[in-house]
């Protein structure tokens, strides 16, 4: 297991790159419009995590418009499987005015797990290619109004697997977007930040920074800020601290936290993924491994957590907006959901004082009975598919959330992806979903 006093260090070198210049990749990019660039994923429903090292993203400029320079910072290391449905930032940047048709993305390490007899097995990666070519349809035209620029990983077109063998022939699909007008509309490819987790490395009322895993996030405060679990006002939060922040996005680009909660200090540690084991009666949970508080490479392929009587279980569900909602705890928690667990504790075997029933996407085929409605439906969903190999599940009711961004109509037939949280109640699955796409 990786240890988060790691994190500490690779916080310095990431400071100390920047300051020198970049990753080694080139001149960085320090002027023009803002720029959030985003990642996010067209999931593959096989793969349980897949992983890539982005080191550079240059646009190609046109019609007079010279190219960028590299627009990140530091190399970042980006799990794309958990951000099937939605985006998260990868860095902001800075691009100058003009029209840009396209980008030249380097990456490397890809690391693939996916769930082979049952069992979560790394596949052995052969990339194409460490350089990646974008292509923009339309072009790209960036003003004096800040922007977002999402690169969503077609992984389900990107990958071939033959037994433990995955060929990686990445494509990414690009679009752009302004800050939407209305910071209490903004979705996640406009402004909207989700539950980015981070350490704290600098606080200057009213703002403070975190590395987060692909690189350095600013958030200002002000008095519609919530903080939670155990800190009240940002002068609680400490160096080194991990924190979990939702947040939305000003019309002059910069961030807004919404949310701040605190899930641990320099000496703890987090990691997330989705459940592969459980014992009974509980006292551990195996996860296959996608994420956690260190950010460093090498990790594993499953970890096991310990819970016991003092681990709170809990779910967030403000923006779910439904009511009876359904129960995760230590008696309704299944193989197959996406979990974060926290420890106090970085040491082996970890320990969680807090288990956060966390989003996934499913992919499937909307059933024909019960008839599809704008309530809900039934889904089915393919039992090799990894959701499908660890729960065992092959239909999966879904209740949608109220406000829930349906960009495809569900019909009976059609392919579907959801995005939400997955409950268990011991026997059946449903899920709460807030988003509802064609995986495009």
């Amino acid at each position: 297991m990786k240890r988060v006093f790691l994190f500490s260090l690779i916080t310095l070198m990431f400071v100390y790159l920047a300051a020198c210049g970049g990753s080694g990749n080139g001149p960085v990019q320090l002027t023009g419009t803002p720029m959030t660039l985003q990642t996010g994923d067209a999931a593959n429903d096989q793969i349980a995590k897949f992983e890539l090292t982005i080191s550079s993203v240059i646009l190609t400029g046109a019609s007079g418009t010279p190219d960028t320079a590299n627009l990140l910072s530091g190399s970042a290391e980006v799990e794309f499987s958990h951000q099937a449905g939605a985006f998260e930032p990868l860095t902001l940047a800075h691009v100058p005015p003009g029209t840009y048709t396209g980008a030249t993305v380097t990456v490397s390490n890809p690391e693939v797990v996916a769930i082979v007899g049952g069992v979560a097995t790394k596949l052995t990666p052969t990339l194409s290619s460490t350089t990646v070519n974008v292509a923009f349809s339309p072009n790209v035209t960036v003003g004096s109004l800040p922007m977002f620029l999402n690169f969503d990983l077609d992984l389900a077109n990107s990958l071939t697997i033959n037994g433990t063998n995955a060929t990686i022939v990445p494509k990414f699909n690009v679009s752009a977007s302004t800050v939407a007008p209305n910071q209490n509309n903004e979705n996640d490819d406009n402004g909207e930040i989700e539950d980015i987790h981070g350490s704290v490395t600098s606080i200057a009322a009213p703002n403070f920074t975190i590395q987060t895993r692909t690189g350095p996030i600013t958030f200002a405060t002000d008095s519609t800020t919530r903080f939670q679990d155990g800190i009240a006002q940002l002068s609680d939060l400490k160096m080194g601290d991990i924190v979990e922040v939702a947040g939305i996005t000003k019309s002059d680009g910069t961030k807004l936290a919404t949310k701040v909660e605190r899930e641990g200090d320099h000496n703890g540690a987090e990691v997330e993924g989705l459940i592969s084991a459980l014992d009974s009666p509980l006292s551990k949970v195996t996860v296959v491994h996608q994420m956690d508080s260190t950010g460093t490479s090498l990790s594993p392929v499953t970890v096991d957590v310990g819970v016991n009587s003092s681990t709170v279980f809990s779910t967030r569900f403000d923006k779910f907006n439904i009511t009876n909602a359904p129960i995760f705890d230590a008696t309704h928690i299944g193989k197959g959901q996406r979990i974060e667990a926290d420890a106090g504790s970085s040491s082996a075997p970890l320990v969680a004082s807090k288990v956060k029933l966390r989003e996934q996407a499913l992919i499937g085929t909307v059933a024909a009975s019960p008839a599809p409605t704008t309530a809900g439906f039934t889904l089915d969903v393919s039992p090799t598919s990894a959701f499908g190999t660890l729960s065992g599940a092959t239909t999966v009711p879904v209740i949608l959330a109220n406000g829930a961004n349906l960009i495809t109509t569900p019909t009976a037939g059609a392919t579907i992806r959801v995005r939400g949280l997955v409950f268990f109640n011991g026997t059946t699955y449903t899920m709460v979903a807030v988003r509802g796409d064609d995986n495009h």
